[in-house]
This record gives C-alpha cells, structure tokens and sequence, in this order.
C-alpha cells in the first residue's frame, strides 16, 4: 500500500515511543476479555507486563523484557494506515515462520498496538512519547538566483472584491455588489454594515526586496498625536499618504510560482501546516490574497 508523506508523518508521531504490555487476549476464550498483563502469567510467574518496544524516529526499535534484563535491538516500518512491521533478531526465541511473522505484524485498535503469538492476542500501550522532528516545509527554500530576479508581482494593488454574506451566501464579491447590500441593509434598518466596506479602502504593496505591506486607511477622527503614539507603542510601524501598516511579511517567487508568508500558526490535528499560501490569479487578472480578497494592480 502506497502512503505519501503526510500519512507516513503521522504513522511516525504515533508510533515513536515507549509501549508496554497492557493486556492479553484469549482466542479461546467464551468472552474474548482483556486480561490485564500482570495476571496473564507463564508457567514459571512471569508476566507480559515486564515487555516494552521502544520505536525510535530512525526506523529503528529495541525490546526489553524487565524480567531477564533482555534486550533485542530490530527495525520497523508503516505498512498501512493502521498497521507495522518490525523484525528482531531474536524475538522470544520464536521460530521462523508464519509464527514468527503475525507476531512481527502491528495493528492499531483503539490506540493499541496489538501483535499476536498463536491464539494470544497481545495489545500495548504508549506510556512514553518519543521525538520526532516536524517535516521541512518545501515553501521554506531559498529562491535561486534566477527566481529572486523575478519581479513582475511588484506593485500597488486594490482591493476589487472581498468576502462578505450576501442573499444567504459567503463569498468574495465584487465592490458595487457589497455596496448595493450595505445600502439595502441601511435602509432596512439592519445592523450598520459600514465596515464591510472598509477593506476596500485597503491597500496591498509588493516591494522589490520581496516585503508585502497591507496598508490600511487612517479613519478620520484619529488626530496625528494617536498616530505618533501609536507609532512610538509599536502598535504600529509606519505611516503613508494617509495609511498606516503594523508590518510587512515575505512574498517569493518559487518553481514558477508566487507565494507569500500569512505568518499564520496553523494546524490540523496537531499536524502543522504551511503558512505559505500560493497567489493565484483568476482569469480576469485579479489575485486572490488572503483568501477574503481579489486585488488589482493600480
């Protein structure tokens, strides 16, 4: 089974760790009920609870037996979504073979990892989480020459549509459609929709040292102490032509493509995520930044 990166990432983070014996399953059994691993014991008194496996992010993994002081060195592997191998060089003295092979064989059930000796279904727990480093994010590497020189993003853009809900629906509409509704909002008495139109007042500079600055519109009852104030703060870092900015992030020219750093800390469970996002333009020029606007170069 083929698995890309992100499955196998994710394979790993759960994997890598410390695991102990947690409870037997008998095949034969009328019930097929967890008996804890301390009261499933050998002829001679001795107990599963005393194994542990320790995967470690390398692919490599080392059981120990408590009980003996046994210590067998092997590697492992994703063989699937929910499922491992690993192979020891001596795993409880069990022959080669079909035997051998469903006990090298892991599989996850409710956050276990179960392998199987005969008609004993063994199942383990993680008690120690193990490290393993984050991907690199490809959108992180450097621009070569070639694409550094590569500037024809370069320029002042405004803002030519934008998110807003309208007859029902969220989408990024043009500005005489997001006007049209803020004045029928007004003159039904609805809530006051004057701000839905301020991000068309904004404007988004890509500079030749590959900054992006969004500059927002100074409101008129802001006098010019606020503004110093605010610039001394650091709430702000500059003003111009009646607009000010917090700051700037990084845009680049990458395998053919435009990207720009949102600066954003994002992440699906637990998975983290790019905040490179890739600026496209739709068949009428406009560019899609930030995902609640299209831009248009003045």
């Amino acid at each position: 089974m083929e698995l890309d990166e992100k499955e196998l990432f994710r394979g790993k983070k759960f994997i890598v760790g410390e695991w102990r014996v947690d409870y037997i399953v008998n095949a034969w059994s009328n019930d097929l009920a967890h008996i804890p691993a301390t009261e499933f014991k050998s002829d001679d008194g001795r107990d599963f609870s005393a194994i542990t496996f320790t995967f470690f992010e390398d692919n490599t993994v080392v059981l120990k037996n408590d009980a003996d002081g046994k210590e067998v060195k092997g590697e492992w592997e994703q063989t699937g979504w929910t499922e491992y191998r690993y192979t020891l060089k001596d795993f409880m003295e069990l022959p080669e073979g079909d035997f051998r092979d469903a006990a090298e064989k892991l599989e996850v059930f409710d956050g276990c990892l179960v392998f199987s000796i005969g008609f004993l279904a063994v199942g383990m727990k993680k008690i120690k989480d193990g490290a393993v480093a984050e991907p690199k994010d490809p959108l992180d590497a450097e621009m070569t020459a070639e694409e550094a020189e590569v500037k024809d993003i370069v320029g002042e853009y405004e803002v030519a549509c934008a998110m807003a809900y309208i007859d029902g629906t969220f989408g990024i509409f043009p500005r005489d459609k997001v006007e049209a509704e803020a004045k029928r909002k007004a003159e039904a008495g609805e809530e006051d929709d004057d701000e839905l139109l301020d991000i068309f007042d904004m404007i988004v500079e890509f500079l030749p040292d590959h900054t992006v600055v969004e500059w927002a519109k100074i409101p008129g009852t802001v006098s010019e102490d606020m503004i110093n104030e605010a610039l001394k703060a650091g709430e702000i870092t500059a003003v111009k032509n009646g607009y000010f900015t917090k700051g700037s992030k990084e845009w680049k020219y990458l395998g053919g493509k435009y990207y720009y750093n949102t600066q954003e800390e994002r992440e699906v469970m637990g998975e983290k995520l790019s905040p490179w996002d890739e600026l496209k333009f739709d068949e009428e020029g406009l560019m899609l930044y930030s995902e609640m606007m299209k831009i248009r170069k003045k």
